[in-house]
């Protein structure tokens, strides 16, 4: 505790603190402001609640800090929770993070592949690959290395070559347009003129748009994994996207006003019933930005809608259209 005492200048506050690094004592012509500048300087000896806590020391207790921790912030965290879940109810989860090696994941990795598939497993080992970086760089914990970065699985490959002919995409709209909610068509529609992300369009807002201009601006949340904080960009807007922007106007605040389980549920059910069970709605994406090619589009005009800073990356979602 400080000594607070009166001088003959005024009230001096004493701080008596072995190792204390900084003023000792200081003089104020109130005694409330002498208590006040001890308080604040005892304040500072305390360990903030981060540091008083003892890092994890299993892979299941760094999972369960970077879901309450770093993982609300990312913008696949939903994605990611369940299987980060899954993992530390598993037996790797009880591995103590000292212990914990390649041989380790590479068990885990031939338990996975027999219930699922090699690119799930990629991307799950993606997840778990930034955790441990996480774990280790920030927590402290005792992880010499990240033996997930070592770890390959074979077979995995992310890269897709969607394609819809006219006939079937208008067998997709038309189930679509089966739904009640007609948000579910517009969001699909928007998909294949604009190439947005679904959550861009589904956090697309009417004063985030000028059709006079024709530009909208998108804001994204950025990636835990890389380190980016929320960007922005403008999207020019195609003739084709204009108008059917135009016919969407209403009094609403969302352009589309509807929910994500809402959409990926009624996005699964037409595309059944289209008969077109292996198209994902990130498909729509490949192909938007495919037939900007075949309009003649260069790739700078292309990656300023489709928002890629990386060439490498643009080609992956660029694909031949077959008679274009």
């Amino acid at each position: 505790m400080a000594t607070i005492r009166k001088g003959g200048k005024g009230w001096q506050a004493l701080i008596r603190k072995k190792n204390h690094i900084g003023p000792k004592s200081k003089t104020f012509p109130t005694k409330v402001q002498a208590e006040l500048w001890a308080k604040a300087i005892e304040c500072s000896f305390e360990k903030p609640k981060g540091l008083a806590e003892e890092p994890p020391q299993i892979l299941r207790e760094a999972i369960n800090s970077y879901i309450e921790g770093p993982l609300k912030n990312h913008r696949s965290g939903h994605n990611e929770k369940y299987p980060l879940q899954a993992t530390a109810n598993s037996w790797i989860g009880g591995v103590p993070l000292k212990e914990l090696s390649i041989r380790h994941f590479a068990a885990w990795r031939d338990e996975r592949l027999i219930k699922v598939k090699a690119n799930t497993v990629m991307r799950e080992l993606r997840i778990l690959r930034v955790l441990l970086d996480w774990a280790k760089d920030e927590l402290g914990c005792e992880l010499k290395c990240n033996p997930a970065r070592a770890l390959k699985v074979r077979d995995s490959c992310d890269a897709r070559m969607p394609y819809l002919t006219k006939e079937e995409e208008n067998q997709l709209i038309q189930a679509l347009s089966q739904s009640r909610n007609p948000e579910h068509k517009k969001l699909t529609q928007l998909a294949l003129a604009t190439g947005m992300r679904r959550s861009e369009l589904l956090s697309l807002k009417w004063a985030d748009i000028d059709l006079d201009q024709g530009i909208a601006r998108v804001n994204r949340k950025g990636c835990t994994a890389q380190g980016l904080s929320n960007s922005q960009r403008l999207i020019p807007l195609s003739q084709t996207t204009i108008k059917l922007l135009k016919g969407y106007q209403n009094c609403e605040e969302q352009v589309v006003k509807v929910s994500l389980p809402a959409s990926r549920h009624a996005f699964n059910r037409a595309k059944k019933i289209a008969g077109l069970r292996d198209l994902h709605f990130h498909d729509l994406r490949h192909i938007a930005i495919s037939r900007m090619w075949t309009e003649g589009m260069n790739a700078i005009e292309i990656s300023a809608v489709s928002g890629h800073k990386d060439l490498r990356m643009l080609m992956r979602y660029s694909h031949y259209l077959p008679g274009k």
